[in-house]
């Protein structure tokens, strides 16, 4: 059956390049980018599911591919399935299970698993069957798997993708809770832009196998975002004679559900876009500025990276080139 073999790449893809950033324990790290970027390629190398072709992958000083079993021992992975989950076994079982891999004599291992089902809510269906558990459960008892033997560093992949808004609130606020108390480095992947921007802490955004941007948002905020100016008239009248007057290259005008509203995004003082909009100044009702959404703020980095959106995606196997610098986390 070669057919099943047929690839449509004709040539090596290099799915990471020269990735290279740092988080510390007690630091939470978001992963973005768009699909094909190369972000879960990222996580399967850092836990040694994916073995890279050229290159290195280290975390802490420790190679991932030469030593693996000491990665996997400071690593906790949660994988966005819930096919490592024994739905079958309860949620004791499941975390005896995993514990006895990783080599966690029997004692400590069942104290642990009282502590870990604390931490993440579960300690009253501590005897209920996978199947039994909601998505939201489901997904904590993943969170205790991965917390069992006490890694220093944490990989999330997509871990609220299946969960609703008020559970995966409640997942963040766990997470948080673990990088604070436990000193643990997070990184955790999601398309949820709400949740990336109540962590509120580092972004790593990654286009092409290649990062465009590592540090904290409001960094990002300073060098890309536009402010968002707001004016509200007295009539439709008058905010279409300004709207006119404001259509300048140095802003750009945006839709307004309000006909009587100017909304336009501007790195200029506002002081200065009044001015433009000369005798109508006396029709301005009232004048807001907003942040600019994240979803456009991500947009907007990567429309500016070189070479964006050229690239073919594709999910065929590639050839992984990834460097991730030694640090007191990953």
């Amino acid at each position: 059956m070669s057919f099943l073999l047929r690839s449509a790449i004709s040539e090596p893809v290099v799915a990471l390049e020269d990735v290279t950033f740092s988080v510390r324990g007690g630091e939470i790290c978001a992963v973005v980018g768009p699909n094909g970027a190369g972000k879960s390629t990222l996580f399967r190398v850092l836990t040694g599911l994916t073995t890279p072709t050229e290159g290195q992958a280290l975390i802490a000083g420790l190679d991932c591919t030469r030593d693996s079993v000491a990665v996997r021992r400071m690593v906790g992975f949660m994988p966005p399935e819930e096919r490592t989950l024994f739905l079958r076994y309860d949620c004791i079982e499941n975390l005896l299970f995993h514990g006895r891999l990783q080599g966690m004599a029997d004692k400590p291992l069942r104290a642990r698993i009282d502590e870990v089902l604390e931490i993440v809510g579960l300690s009253h269906a501590r005897d209920r069957a996978g199947f039994a558990l909601s998505s939201g459960m489901r997904a904590r008892l993943q969170l205790a798997r991965a917390i069992l033997h006490k890694p220093r560093v944490l990989i999330l992949d997509e871990p609220t993708g299946t969960v609703d808004p008020i559970a995966a609130h409640e997942f963040l606020d766990i997470l948080v809770k673990t990088a604070t108390e436990q000193d643990v480095a997070i990184l955790i992947s999601s398309h949820r832009l709400e949740e990336i921007e109540s962590l509120d802490d580092n972004i790593v955004m990654v286009d092409h196998g290649r990062v465009v941007y590592s540090g904290d948002l409001d960094e990002l905020r300073r060098i890309w975002e536009q402010p968002i100016l707001e004016l509200a008239f007295t009539d439709v009248e008058a905010a279409t004679l300004a709207r006119a007057r404001l259509d300048r290259p140095e802003m750009e005008l945006l839709p307004s559900a309000d006909e009587a509203t100017v909304v336009l995004a501007t790195s200029l003082p506002a002081g200065v876009v009044l001015g433009f909009i000369g005798d109508q100044l006396i029709n301005v009702d009232s004048l807001n500025e907003r942040r600019m959404p994240l979803r456009d703020l991500l947009l907007l980095a990567y429309e500016r990276q070189p070479g964006y959106g050229t690239a073919t995606e594709t999910s065929e196997p590639a050839p992984v080139t990834a460097g991730l610098g030694p640090d007191d986390g990953t």
